[in-house]
Order: structure tokens, then C-alpha cells, then sequence
């Protein structure tokens, strides 16, 4: 758990996307699991990405554009996903911006409702864990 400003947390988690490190946001708030963009591209240059037509608001505000792509060999601890289906790319500068003025180290995923409902998992923000059922 990370103190953004008094009263206001984040939960932080270290994971890896293709072997390589990445910070992740639990955000039982939000309603898909997205990547940043510039991140994914400079990760994986070669990854196929489609256009994504859904309602999209919420980080950063209302207007902007949303790219899916099956994100490979996606790891969580001992959990491990070798494809993350339906993986939204979006621009993390704003969230980022706001990490960087509040001297935290900038994120490249949120990991939001879909993920949770779909892989059984629950924090225990009491103990400091996430677990999957």
C-alpha cells in the first residue's frame, strides 16, 4: 500500500510482462486491466494491437484512444498467464505525471475488475496479500 497524498492509497504490485519488470496498480474501481501504451510498444515493438470501439473514461479523463493486444507471458508472483487476452493499451502520461510530482516511481499496468473476477483472486489488504481461489 502506497500514500499517495492523506487518505489516498494505492496497491502496488510487482509483476513482469515478457520477462521484464513492470509496477502494477490493483484497482478494484476499475472496470478493465490496462497497460501504458508507450510501454507495451517499447517492450514488445512487434505486438499486434486492434482498435477498441468500447466506452472509455475514466483515467485521465474522457477522450482518448484505447488499443487491445494479447500481451504475452504475463506473471504475478507464483501466477502466470502465457497470453493476457484483451489487454487495453491506453497513454499513461497523466497518471504517470501525477506519480512523478508526488516523487513515486511511474506505472505501466492497472489491474482492474476484469482481472480479478476472471482469475478468482482476493486481496487481503489486512495481511499485505493477493491470493487466487
Amino acid at each position: 500500500m502506497v500514500e499517495l497524498e492523506s487518505g489516498d492509497f494505492h496497491t502496488l504490485v510487482r509483476g513482469s510482462v515478457a520477462g521484464q519488470p513492470i509496477r502494477i496498480v490493483l484497482d478494484t474501481g476499475a472496470s478493465h486491466s490496462c497497460m501504458d501504451a508507450a510501454y507495451a510498444q517499447s517492450l514488445l515493438p512487434q505486438l499486434p494491437t486492434a482498435p477498441h470501439d468500447g466506452v472509455t473514461a475514466g483515467i485521465g479523463g474522457d477522450d482518448f484512444t484505447v488499443r487491445i493486444a494479447d500481451v504475452p507471458d504475463f506473471r504475478l508472483g507464483r501466477f502466470h498467464l502465457p497470453c493476457y487476452q484483451n489487454m487495453a493499451l491506453l497513454d499513461f502520461t497523466y497518471i504517470n505525471t501525477a506519480y512523478r510530482r508526488l516523487r513515486r516511481k511511474p506505472i505501466q499496468m492497472i489491474l482492474g475488475n476484469d482481472f480479478f473476477v476472471n482469475h478468482k483472486a482476493v486481496i487481503n489488504y489486512h495481511d499485505n496479500y493477493l491470493f487466487f481461489e
